[in-house]
């Protein structure tokens, strides 16, 4: 009996043992996984790094070379300015010498001597500047915007001085100058009715007649100067009590043709009822050229209504 219990004893042992060994075994390659997610995390995580400071490395070798070439092209400009200015300084020279070797000369050929000098290159442009050319043979010498005269109109333009007269760089278009000789611009209203047909529309109230180009009294505005124009009138059309269709219709007028319409038109209306009726138009006039509003077509009783302290009727127009 006690040598049964020894044996089993020592079963139960070697069970234990064993069992002790595959829970170290399953501990250890549990441990291993874990070890090797761990570095696949970190390799990811390395990685990732790695191409972001690619990027940045990328944006930086940008950004290098940008500079780079801007500072090529400084350093040409710089280049380009040293050769004029040791032209300018070579020419000096030759004057300095001249007049140390002819130290006899009088103060008149001296003046005259001066006046040959500043005026040599200014002669070759007579009149108002047409270009950066012109304005650096006259002496300009700083880069900036410019007023220059164009074919019809005065234009903006870069200059850069830095660049010899015949380079094309020398100047860049910008646009035209918005330069009027006189202004011209106004706005006028009515203080009563109107129904008359085929005749310019009078107005009695004068709120502004910049240039006195209008003429409130006649309804007719006359262009003082060749440009652009804009016109824009509105009134009120006022209709009798009918069961059929009504309406009122005004035209804008250049030089006696009609250039534009508006209408107001209404059906199975009653008295005292009123519409609006508006008509806008941008035109190009010659000096002299004459432009008004008038009713060119209606329906019976039908008329711009209008009072005094109302001003529901107004015209306005400037040059653009």
């Amino acid at each position: 009996m006690a040598r049964y219990s020894s044996v089993a004893f020592t079963h139960i042992v070697l069970c234990y043992l064993i069992f002790v060994l595959s829970l170290r075994s399953t501990d250890a390659a549990l441990s291993l996984k874990q070890q090797l997610k761990q570095l696949k995390e970190n390799y990811n995580q390395f990685k990732e790094s790695v191409e972001a400071k690619n990027v940045e490395l990328e944006a930086k070798v940008a950004q290098l070379e940008i500079q780079l070439q801007e500072n090529k092209e400084i350093r040409e400009r710089l280049e380009s300015r040293i050769v004029q200015l040791e032209a300018k300084v070579q020419h000096h020279e030759s004057f300095l010498s001249e007049v140390l070797l002819y130290p006899n000369v009088t103060d008149n050929n001296q003046q005259q001597s001066s006046y040959v000098i500043t005026t040599s290159i200014s002669q070759s442009v007579i009149g108002m500047p047409t270009s950066c050319k012109d304005l650096k043979q006259i002496g300009h010498n700083w880069n900036g915007l410019y007023s220059v005269m164009g074919n019809k109109s005065v234009e903006t333009v870069y200059c850069d001085f830095t660049k010899i007269l015949d380079d094309p760089d020398l100047q860049k278009w910008i646009g035209y100058a918005d330069v009027k000789a006189t202004p011209t611009y106004f706005y006028v209203q009515k203080n009563s009715s109107f129904s008359a047909f085929d005749t310019p529309i009078p107005f009695e109230v004068e709120r502004v007649n910049v240039g006195n180009a209008m003429d409130s009294s006649k309804g007719v505005f006359t262009a003082p100067q060749a440009g652009t124009y804009h016109f824009s009138f509105t009134g009120m059309a006022s209709f009798p009590t009918s069961s059929i269709f009504v309406y009122l219709g005004v035209g804008l007028h250049l030089n006696g043709v009609r250039v534009g319409m508006g209408l107001a038109e209404e059906a199975n209306t009653i008295k005292g009822q009123n519409s609006q009726l508006t008509l806008q138009s941008t035109l190009h006039l010659e000096v002299g050229d004459r432009v008004w509003v008038e009713i060119y077509y209606k329906s019976s009783s039908v008329y711009l209504y209008d009072a005094i302290g109302y001003h529901y009727t107004h015209f306005t127009g400037w040059m653009m």
